[in-house]
Parts: C-alpha cells; structure tokens; sequence
C-alpha cells in the first residue's frame, strides 16, 4: 500500500507547483486575495460549516477557489461567475470530508511529529527557486506556515488513517489483474518507435529580431536574416555532400550542431510520434528504413534525417505491467472504499453548511 502514501504526498507538491503558477497567472487571482469574499456577488460568511462543532472558514474555501481557478487556467480554461456558487460547495464538501477524515485519525490516537512535517515543509519549499518566491507565493493564496504545517498535518494523518483503517479492506488478486488487463488489452501496446540519426543546423529565434527603436529592429533583422542564409547554406551544402554518396554519421559529425548527437554520427536513437518536433515526425513516419529525407524546416532550424530502423507496434505482456495495473486497481479500490466510508460516517457527524 505503498503507492496511496506516495500518491497522496504528491498532493503536496502539486499544491507547491500550483503555488509557483500563482504568480504568473493574471493580476486577476492575486488581486482576488485583496478583497472581500464573494460567490457570484453574493458575501461570504466567515464560517462556511461546521464539523462536530469545528468551524471550517471563508479563508479556508477561498484558497480552495484560489487553486481550482489555477488548475482550470493551466488546461486554458475559466470559471464562470455563474458556476461559482456550484464549484464552491462541491469544494466545500472536500473540506468537509477532509476534517471528517482527520477527526477520526485524532481518534486512532494518530500523532504525526513536527519534525515530520518540517520535512514535508521543507521538501515544499524546494520546489521554488527561492524562498522570496516562497514566501510571495504563501501570501498570494492567505496561506501562512501555521496553515501550511496544519494541512501537511491533516494530510499525513489522512494518509495514516487509510493505511490503518481503510487499506485492509482491500482485496486485489492475481485474477483481478488478469481480467483488468484483458479487458484492455488493446491500451497496452508499445507504439511504433523510429531510430532517427539527424544533422541540425539552428536559425536564430524571431524574438532575437526584437529592439526597442526602429533603427536597432532594422539592425537586428539585418543580421538575423544573415544568419538564417548562412544557416540554409551550411544545411545544403551537408545534402548536398550526402546525395554524393557521403557518409550520414561523418556528414553529422562535421555539420550537426546539435553536440549531443553529432559526436555519435547524428543518431536521436529510438523515438515516438510526437515524442520529437512535429515537422520532424511527420517526415519519419513516411520513411523507409535506410532512407536519407530532404532537408526540413522546423521551428528552431534546418534538419536533415535518416531512417536507421523502425519496430512495429506490439502488445505488452502481462508480466511487464503487471505491478502497474496492481497498484492503479489499489488506489481504485482504497478511493472506492474511502468514499463508503465517508458516505455513512456523513451520516452520524453533525455538519452545517451556511452558504
């Protein structure tokens, strides 16, 4: 049950990266901080429910908004003000279930150690560049350390209280596995992989174009546009050695500007689709094995390839995703059984919801 420990710690570090995000999404979430709590214009009580008698507050449910409203930016997407009110009480109730959760691990008498979580701290904090990032970042989402350390507790304990309480009942067998991976089969295949040796040549980026007056941005074009030209010669004269019968690897070797693959003759070794620059890609797919492309414009210069061998797509055998499979049906089976769980214990708690 290894897995649902690490799993769950990754929430941490999810929540650090979501942190990091908060201060290079818009004005709009950090000037969010700066005002009065409100759900779709409507005020917002200081304290949101109750759980047994523990108050869980707006502060609370207004860093959950915070870093829903992150998540949906980062898959290019917004929050409606009219889905607001909807979004903050399925958040709500997370928190609810989260405070009924650590209750009850107080109950199992589950202690976890400051040093415990000032390592779990610590190991957050590393996520940034530096602590000023840090500590900009606590602020942007009304996080202070004591609030930080009380969600690593909550989470630790949480984490406890499954392994304790919920993990045991878990039965996941040899023959649950079996009949997991035969009835998707067809999702465990290794894709088709390309051996690609390649020589590069690079081409300035546009914004290295860029100046702040007319005179500078005609200078600069003036010299980008020079180097894309000796680019596109240097490129052609390396085909043109090639379709003279050169050699592709001493061809790379003294062409390729890519210095990770030219002193080994060009050679990319096996990739995907999609796995490498499109432009690139493309052109592999339709190739032959042992067959030398012409020369192809990508985003960041001037590539030729070579098609050095290619395996076919096959399906995985058991064996090999086996421990893989055990631990996603794990996981599946623990959150399966802790959702019950909190279902009766609901239930038999006493909780108030004001908004």
């Amino acid at each position: 049950m290894n897995l649902i420990l690490c799993v769950n710690r990754s929430v941490l570090i999810a929540s650090a990266f979501a942190l990091v995000f908060l201060l290079t999404f818009s004005g709009e979430a950090l000037a969010d901080t700066k005002t009065d709590f409100t759900l779709n214009g409507k005020p917002v009580p200081r304290v949101v429910a109750t759980v047994n008698g523990t108050e869980l507050t707006a502060d609370l449910l207004k860093r959950e908004m915070i870093g829903y409203k992150l998540m949906i930016a980062r898959q290019n997407n917004s929050l409606e003000a009219k889905d607001e009110e909807k979004v903050a009480q399925g958040l709500l109730m997370k928190a609810i279930d989260a405070e009924l959760i650590y209750q009850q691990g107080i109950k199992k008498n589950i202690k976890i150690d400051s040093a415990t979580i000032e390592r779990e701290l610590e190991h957050i904090q590393s996520q940034f560049p530096d602590k000023k990032l840090f500590l900009a970042a606590l602020a942007a989402q009304r996080l202070t350390f004591d609030v930080l350390k009380k969600n690593i507790e909550m989470q630790l304990v949480k984490e406890e209280f499954i392994r304790m309480e919920i993990a045991p009942g878990v039965d996941v067998d040899d023959a649950k596995v079996k009949a997991f991976y035969d009835e998707n089969k067809a999702t465990f295949k290794k894709p088709e992989t390309f051996q690609v040796s390649h020589i590069y040549v690079a081409t300035p980026d546009p914004s290295e174009g860029e100046a702040e007056s007319y005179e500078d941005r005609a200078k600069a074009k003036e010299i980008v546009d020079w180097v894309k030209k000796e680019a596109r010669k240097k490129i052609d004269e390396a085909a043109s050695i090639l379709k003279s019968g050169g050699i592709f690897s001493s061809v790379a070797q003294d062409f390729s500007e890519d210095a990770k693959t030219a002193e080994k003759g060009g050679d990319l070794g096996f990739i995907m689709r999609g796995q490498f620059l499109p432009e690139i890609t493309d052109v592999m797919a339709k190739m032959k094995v042992g067959e030398t492309s012409d020369v192809i414009k990508s985003s960041i210069g001037y590539h030729i390839i070579k098609l050095t061998d290619k395996k076919a797509s096959r399906p995985v055998a058991l064996e090999e995703v086996k421990a893989e499979i055990l631990n996603h049906l794990l996981k599946f089976e623990t959150e399966k059984l802790l959702r019950v769980y909190l279902s009766k214990l609901r239930k038999t708690s006493d909780i108030k919801i004001f908004i």
